[in-house]
């Protein structure tokens, strides 16, 4: 799916993983990259090989991911959720009343609470429309 370096490199900047100290790219270990990126594939690409090759349907996740901002929605001064210690109804209707949908939040223990690590939002088969997401909004928070 990320056949080049420097597509590597791009994928690293742009989603950060904080658990991740050093990406694989930054310690040279590709094949790492390539194993998560095969497995995402096959996981979740394989649905759509109807209507995307492997690297149109990587090209369309790049794309999607960057159609809401999802840091400036939960910083957002003007309408702000409540800091330290946000609730998951406080994350979820500030992301709803950006993208009118309802998305999903996956959290992970730490430190004697739950942390959120991931905010997906979902689309229809073609990347044309966000849509509700169908779990119930939250795993683990």
């Amino acid at each position: 799916p990320l056949k080049n370096q420097r597509s590597i490199n791009a994928r690293d900047d742009y989603w950060y993983d904080y658990f991740l100290q050093d990406p694989p790219s930054a310690t040279g270990n590709w094949h790492i990259e390539q194993s998560f990126w095969a497995k995402e594939w096959r996981n979740h690409g394989t649905c759509s090989e109807n209507f995307f090759n492997q690297y149109d349907y990587f090209d369309l996740a790049e794309r999607l991911m960057f159609r809401f901002d999802l840091k400036s929605i939960l910083f957002n001064p003007v309408n702000p959720i409540p800091l330290s210690w946000p609730t998951v109804s406080d994350v979820m209707s500030a992301i709803s009343s950006v993208t009118k949908v309802r998305p999903e939040l996956r959290c992970r223990y730490y430190e004697n609470g739950n942390m959120l690590v991931e905010v997906a939002l979902c689309f229809d088969i073609l990347g044309d429309r966000v849509i509700n997401c169908p779990r119930p909004g939250f795993v683990f928070c």
